[in-house]
């Protein structure tokens, strides 16, 4: 269980990188700093690429727990990322973001937050099925 915990961890925060790589959405560290209403002009995106890493490893481990817990198959750990990519949507941008910070969701913002969640989840679900498979 142990491996599985920390292949979850590893794989969300690469997957938290790429997510910082891409040209796109690394110009949303901002977004992510402003959800914990840590967001400043000059400190804002170190703060928010903190914060995303932070996060990737937390929910990385909460994948690795609920992977670790099912019998593993593709389908089985696609859709734990989904879950884990919604839920950290719910819990930090929607919860904390809209409800205790006051961040105005549009439409937009809705978008450009949720489905980079659930691709990541995706990617989450698929690195972790490969490692599963080489080392098997």
């Amino acid at each position: 269980m142990g491996r599985r915990l920390r292949q979850g961890l590893v794989a969300r925060v690469l997957v938290a990188l790429l997510f910082v790589i891409d040209g796109g959405p690394g110009e949303s560290l901002h977004t992510v700093a402003h959800w914990f209403a840590l967001d400043s002009r000059e400190g804002g995106k170190g703060v928010g690429f903190f914060l995303l890493l932070l996060l990737g490893g937390v929910f990385g481990l909460l994948f690795g727990v609920i992977a670790a817990r099912s019998r593993p198959t593709l389908g089985r750990w696609l859709l734990t990322g989904l879950v884990v990519g919604v839920v950290w949507w719910l819990l930090v941008a929607l919860l904390l973001g809209t409800g205790l910070n006051h961040v105005r969701l549009t439409f937009g913002g809705f978008l450009f937050s949720f489905i980079p969640l659930l691709v990541y989840g995706l990617l989450l679900g698929s690195i972790a099925w490969q490692w599963r498979e080489r080392q098997y």
